[in-house]
């Protein structure tokens, strides 16, 4: 049957996890290693495939509506940052970019289970969206002697009309050593995310509103905070050139040589939505590791790149600034007290064809009124995400 939602009871059901934190020294993490799956470059080369940005713009804007369109369906409400798309971007967000989800970015993957026995496959780890959604294939419910299901279907739906949907089963998850019964995964009836650079599905680590299963189901990460394998709320993203790593139920000190600042969220809102600068300039800021770069609203890059006096071009309906590689400019982001400037090599995420380095903030409509602050300005610092106290924190990396 289609699943009715029941908001209320979800937000109780979450409310209920929100314990205040614990000392940090008496957190029980784990840390699970991730990696980088693909990059928006050609292969061997700095310059950019422009084929791969534009597909990786199209998948954001397909995953915003996505989200959008789950809050509408939990809350009741349309979403504040919600923004319509011009006219000629609309399909683009919908139809078969919808279904199959070619990123072609750099996304962040680890390795999760489920079942048992487990059944293992490679996931990306997305702080902007809130389910765990798999292709066909990647796991077998009835492989697994603790699958069960009431038959519940998930189904996303697009502004033309298309979905993509499932069947949403309950089993055992195993990730890094932690175990949790009754943990909630999709299994889709298409491929909706393309599996040829390694990864099988994305797993949401956002809030339940957003999530397209309802509230009745909470994301994986609320499922082990429940069930008690780990007694913080938090989780730690160090994205680094290697060596990267995701860290639940708790921060790990030795990753970071800073004190965390940590600045308060609206977890109604289903995003990690913070407040910040850009230099000088006050945006909203989503926190997302499913995204490549920083992308902001158009009118709100042109700003950005009329302060640094840069040169700008149009790809496939979205602005780019350029710059010689020798002089980058700075481009500084302020949480609250915490200011961190890009570093020279995430003021770029690769070349033009005549050698000219693209700046990795671009402007471009995704349907929403924010900044989507990507691994461009991750890999600069380590960030935590306190689902206790509603609240992300920033450090200097170690």
């Amino acid at each position: 049957m289609q699943l009715k939602l029941s908001f209320v009871a979800g937000l109780i059901a979450a409310s209920a996890l929100a314990t205040a934190a614990p000392l940090e020294q008496q957190e029980r993490g784990i840390n699970i290693d991730i990696s980088k799956r693909a990059k928006l470059t050609v292969d061997g080369s700095s310059q950019i495939d422009w084929n791969k940005v534009d597909a990786h713009m199209a998948s954001l804007r397909t995953k915003y509506a996505k989200s959008f369109a789950n809050y509408e369906k939990n809350t009741g409400k349309v979403h504040s940052l919600k923004r319509d798309l011009p006219e000629h971007l609309t399909k683009r967000a919908t139809g078969s970019v919808a279904l199959t989800d070619q990123e072609g970015g750099e996304l962040w993957t680890g390795t999760m289970a489920y079942g048992t026995p487990s059944q293992s496959f490679p996931i990306d780890f997305d702080t902007g969206s809130s389910d765990t959604l798999v292709n066909p294939g990647a796991y077998t419910p009835s492989q697994s002697s603790t699958s069960k299901t009431n038959g519940d279907q998930f189904s996303t739906s697009y502004g033309d009309g298309t979905t993509a949907s499932g069947t949403i089963y309950t089993d055992t998850v195993h990730i890094g050593g932690l175990n949790a019964a009754n943990t909630a995964i999709g299994v889709s009836n298409q491929q909706f995310i393309d599996s040829s650079e390694g990864s099988q599905g994305i797993s949401g680590m956002a809030f339940p509103q957003l999530a397209a299963f309802g509230s009745n189901y909470l994301p994986y990460f609320y499922s082990l905070k429940q069930a008690g394998v780990v007694s913080s709320g938090k989780f730690q993203f160090d994205l680094r050139t290697s060596g990267s790593s995701l860290y639940l139920g708790g921060t790990n000190s030795a990753k970071y040589s800073s004190t965390p600042v940590y600045v308060g969220i609206d977890s109604n809102q289903g995003f990690w939505q913070v407040p910040a600068t850009v230099n000088t300039q006050s945006i909203d800021s989503i926190v997302d590791t499913g995204t490549t770069i920083i992308v902001a609203p158009t009118s709100q890059a042109k700003t950005l790149f009329k302060q640094l006096n840069l040169p700008t071009f149009t790809q496939d309906g979205s602005l780019y600034a350029y710059f010689n590689c020798n002089s980058p400019p700075k481009v500084t982001f302020k949480y609250g007290s915490y200011s961190k400037t890009l570093s020279a090599a995430t003021t770029s995420f690769g070349t033009t064809n005549s050698g000219q380095c693209v700046l990795s903030v671009a402007g471009s409509d995704l349907g929403l009124n924010a900044w989507v602050t990507g691994d461009s300005f991750l890999q600069n610092v380590v960030a935590i995400f306190d689902t206790d106290n509603n609240r992300v924190g920033f450090a200097n990396k170690a």
